[in-house]
């Protein structure tokens, strides 16, 4: 493990988050096959401090015209490194062509919440089939039921063409979750010369809400920007004093959609953020694209864990696992 300290010169570096060694990560799960869109992980972990004991949601992902977004999971863990599943459950219990990023979350009153992003395969409620978030309610991770499902947040909600990849806080009794949007109606505009540039298909939208189940609002925190002029989508949201960091990914090009790269944005609250990563990603792979995405970063007793998918030389994605002392 490293420490901060071994990373950052001392004294005058303060709210500092510490990048990470992806290619000394641990690896925790395999993807279900060798080569491109083989994956294994959008993860969200979570440190239960009643139970002492490490949880980790995680998809596992088949090819385009495959399975895709098959199937969704969850595993437990003494020590955030050795992983044991305790549920999992299929794209077809969820009328879903493909599972995508989903969160895992204890509330404070002690229930515990899964809210599931899937790509819906048919229209419902008079809505159009699109991306949505659902939310699953138990008293213990093993027995979520799909069949209880609630939608939570959906696209026509707020006019957006999509909604999908919750990242899950609660800020001063408040929950925040983050997610990844489209708007409604792009507006392709030619310049002087008639020249038509791409519009953005993914921005970041923070909803708020009191009960993690009723949001009220929604609001744009990140559009795609002139490194990641494609795509941003939120992985993680860590408080370092006196800084809020979200961690993201970002795809440059239409071709990056599914080999994103982590970026990192900062600010003094968790409502603005500005990228603070430059126009090199924040991490890497040393294999095939590059690409590390879906950081999900947790501070348990002075230590960073950084749970994240990377591409391996085959082009498949594994689940890896790095920690980094704060002290």
């Amino acid at each position: 493990m490293l420490k901060a300290d071994q990373l950052t010169p001392g004294g005058k570096v303060f709210g500092h988050l510490p990048p990470f060694d992806a290619e000394a990560g641990d690896v925790i799960m395999e993807p279900p096959g060798s080569g491109y869109g083989y994956w294994v992980g959008a993860p969200s972990a979570l440190f239960d401090a009643q139970s002492g004991a490490f949880y980790l949601c995680y998809r596992r992902r088949w090819p385009l015209g495959g399975r895709r977004g098959g199937e969704c999971a969850i595993a437990r863990s003494e020590d955030g490194v050795h992983f044991q599943e305790i549920w999992k459950a299929q794209r077809e219990q969820f009328g879903a062509t493909s599972i995508e990023k989903s969160a895992i979350f204890r509330d404070p009153s002690g229930e515990w919440r899964l809210y599931v992003s899937s790509d819906i395969a048919e229209a419902y409620d008079r809505n159009p089939p699109t991306w949505r978030v659902d939310l699953l309610q138990a008293a213990d991770p093993a027995k979520f039921d799909p069949l209880t499902r609630r939608v939570v947040l959906d696209a026509p909600m707020f006019g957006f063409s999509h909604v999908k990849d919750p990242t899950v806080n609660v800020i001063g009794n408040e929950y925040f979750v983050y997610t990844s949007v489209g708007r409604l109606q792009q507006h392709h505009v030619a310049d002087a010369q008639g020249v038509i540039r791409p519009a953005g298909r993914g921005m970041i939208a923070l909803h708020r809400s009191p009960d993690g189940v009723y949001f009220p609002t929604a609001e744009i925190v990140m559009e795609p920007n002139a490194v990641d002029t494609m795509n941003v989508r939120a992985s993680s949201v860590v408080y370092v004093a006196p800084l809020w960091y979200l961690i993201y990914d970002g795809g440059p090009t239409r071709a990056d959609s599914y080999d994103e790269f982590t970026r990192l944005a900062a600010g003094f609250d968790p409502l603005h953020f500005s990228p603070v990563s430059g126009r090199e990603p924040w991490v890497r792979s040393a294999h095939a694209s590059g690409s590390v995405r879906y950081v999900d970063a947790i501070q348990v007793d002075g230590v960073m864990h950084y749970y994240y998918e990377y591409a391996r030389a085959d082009r498949a994605h594994e689940l890896r696992h790095a920690a980094v002392a704060l002290r």
